[in-house]
């Protein structure tokens, strides 16, 4: 979901750039009634330098190139919360949207407090709990997932496949080929068995995250309304982010490889991403 943008693409579809164009045409054809073409030809290479001169400055400007990374975050911030919101919404989990929809709605508040010039807060904090609010789709997402795969987990059935292996595995009259076959198949669902219990701790972890997101997002909310032009409030708003990113400690809990493999089908992750991969997206935002 990074990948890297081409600035100089940027620059030469950028408004500004494209008036700059369109003003030099409309200059070129006024120039060109009273002296003709050597007038529009003058104005038209006086353009093009001009033009190719920007292009090799601008793009390499850090300020254009941080502008084009925000302009691209928010874009995919936004593909991406449409995305899981489709997910939730099919999964019919209405609870995890209505506090979806009040985290967004405090977020609304704090970019208008962020507008004022009195206060201390920037739009690149609130952005952070912009982002933070889509990290919660994400988790929610993960949970709804692994809830599936609790749902369809056979763990009884593997309990009861392993007894009858061992039952098998006393016969002391089985051929040597018919013994590494039942060794091999009650090592594996010893596995199912041993993995459906990590499944199981691991989500109640993320189950914990995702009921006390919310309320600590809530304690920025309240801090800053409270007091929007505090000196002190950079500091006291890191502080209370800090608290924020426990959704890198769960995601890190999904970075097994028992885990990487396993694939859902309707998760609200993108086609072809692990749970590793969900994890580091739900907790990329807050790292920063």
């Amino acid at each position: 979901m990074s990948t890297k943008p081409s600035y100089l693409g940027a620059f030469l579809k950028h408004p500004t750039n494209r008036v700059s164009l369109l003003a030099s045409v409309v200059v070129g054809i006024f120039a060109s009634i009273p002296l003709g073409w050597a007038g529009l030809a003058t104005v038209g290479v006086v353009a093009l330098g001009t033009e190719i001169l920007a292009a090799l400055t601008i793009p390499s400007m850090p300020s254009f190139q941080a502008s084009v990374d925000r302009k691209q975050h928010q874009q995919m911030r936004a593909q991406r919360r449409l995305q899981l919101l489709t997910e939730i919404s099919n999964h019919g989990d209405t609870r995890a949207l209505d506090t979806y929809q009040h985290m967004a709605e405090r977020v609304h508040a704090l970019y208008q407090t962020a507008s004022d010039s009195r206060t201390t807060l920037s739009r690149a904090d609130v952005d952070k709990l912009e982002d933070l609010t889509v990290d919660y789709l994400g988790l929610c997402a993960a949970n709804l997932s692994l809830k599936q795969r609790k749902d369809n987990a056979s763990e009884e059935v593997a309990a009861k496949r392993i007894a009858s292996i061992q039952t098998q595995l006393q016969n002391q009259n089985l051929p040597d080929d018919e013994q590494r076959q039942l060794r091999a198949a009650l090592n594996e669902y010893t596995e199912v068995v041993q993995r459906a219990r990590r499944l199981a701790a691991r989500r109640n972890a993320l189950e914990a995250t995702l009921i006390a997101l919310p309320d600590k997002m809530e304690e920025v909310y309240q801090l800053v309304i409270t007091s929007p032009y505090s000196s002190e409030m950079g500091g006291k708003l890191e502080e209370s982010l800090s608290r924020l990113r426990i959704a890198e400690e769960v995601a890190s809990e999904f970075d097994t490889p028992e885990l990487s493999d396993f694939k859902p089908a309707k998760a609200g992750i993108p086609a072809g991403a692990t749970f590793s991969n969900a994890g580091r997206q739900a907790a990329r935002s807050v790292k920063s």
